[in-house]
């Protein structure tokens, strides 16, 4: 909340001054505590977190205050005299109220952000060390190479290190892989308690329900209304986000469902044409095929929608007991795919490819800026369906 450099607080004083005093001239039912409301938002401008509360209960006192020194009109009845200073009150403690809960909701919002950037900045300093680590493999790898290149005799013997270093770091890569999709599991568990606040609100605003007298249908209707519609949006949150991190139809329905519905879902987020067409597996796939071929698709859908450009695209899942077939294309920009093998490419890609290669398969991509992009993946099974 911003803070203006004015004395606020002599303004206030003087102002509730006033309104005691312009109180004291007013009969008791003709009372102007509801003016005291604007002091309390006020008090919310001044520096000290505690000045809000302060305020409202200085308030309230003198607004209770003013009916022992007022003199009352007879014609008016009590309840008048009564209303009129439960107004007052409300109205002083009512902004009270909505701004402490603003300022909580500030606080949780706060709070979760300095803990998002510290997961953030451990998860770099992860990356980074990672990082080093290969590059000192790297430059290990080299030295290698170069004392190879020396001793003929220790030719064989350098080789099979070498090789062995390898088999090592793609060993690594699919530990990494497979810590991703745990983690990917982990995430999507973990997603349903941030959901918990919004719930704790609705909770709140049913409860307000329940003690308010239901001397309103129709007011009562619209909040029941208002909140279904808020839990019914808490709901379809709770199912994407978990559904992004690990589909549960994939183990329930299999990949050709799974697929379905990653295809109905795009189309109306990106309003791109996607067409499917596939055959059913006549055995359940293997697991890792199964799982490999869906973050195929999923990545290609997102690099699409991020980067392609593109009116159609179309996807093709051919199943066959030998082997498994997938074709994706686009009618998009392209790119260059020379440029996409550097170092610094497309990580999406890479990923692909390192999944493709650890389901023991083979990924094609073809690609020409101005002239969309195709992607194959050709998984080879063993009899019944079982991964070879």
């Amino acid at each position: 909340m911003a803070r203006i450099s004015i004395p606020l607080l002599p303004v206030i004083i003087v102002l509730g001054v006033g309104l005691f005093c312009f109180d004291l001239y007013l009969p008791r039912g003709l009372g102007n505590g509801v003016l005291y409301g604007g002091l309390v938002i006020l008090s919310f401008l001044l520096p000290h977190r505690k000045a809000p509360l302060m305020t409202a209960a200085i308030c309230s006192v003198l607004d209770l205050g003013g009916i022992m020194r007022v003199s009352a009109i007879p014609i008016l009845p009590l309840w008048m005299l009564v209303v009129n200073r439960v107004l007052s009150l409300t109205a002083i403690w009512l902004p009270l109220l909505f701004f402490l809960h603003r300022r909580r909701a500030e606080e949780a919002l706060q709070k979760a952000h300095d803990e998002l950037e510290e997961r953030v900045e451990a998860r770099t300093h992860q990356l980074a060390t990672l990082n080093q680590s290969l590059i000192r493999e790297i430059a290990e790898r080299n030295e290698t190479e170069q004392s190879l290149r020396l001793s003929e005799s220790m030719l064989q013997a350098r080789e099979r290190q070498l090789q062995q270093n390898q088999e090592d770091l793609r060993a690594l890569a699919g530990q990494l892989l497979t810590a991703q999709e745990e983690d990917r599991r982990r995430i999507s568990r973990d997603l349903h308690d941030d959901i918990n606040q919004r719930l704790a609100m609705l909770t709140m605003d049913i409860r307000q329900v329940e003690k308010g007298p239901c001397t309103d249908p129709d007011h009562l209707l619209k909040e029941m209304h208002r909140m279904s519609e808020r839990l019914t949006a808490v709901s379809d949150d709770i199912r994407r986000m978990a559904y992004r991190f690990h589909p549960s139809i994939l183990d329930d329905l299999g990949l050709v469902k799974a697929l379905r519905r990653l295809v109905d879902d795009f189309s109306p987020q990106t309003g791109i044409k996607c067409s499917y067409v596939y055959n059913e597996p006549a055995s359940p796939l293997p697991a890792e095929v199964t799982i490999c071929l869906f973050r195929v698709v999923q990545e290609s859908l997102s690099n699409i929608a991020r980067h392609a450009r593109a009116s159609r695209v179309e996807i093709e899942l051919i199943c066959e007991e030998e082997a498994v077939d997938l074709s994706i294309f686009d009618d998009g920009v392209g790119f260059d795919v020379k440029q996409s093998a550097m170092p610094n490419g497309h990580l999406g890609l890479l990923s692909m490819k390192e999944r493709v290669r650890l389901a023991k398969g083979t990924l094609a991509l073809t690609s020409t800026p101005g002239h969309g992009t195709r992607i194959r993946v050709k998984i080879l099974l063993a009899q019944g369906g079982h991964h070879a």
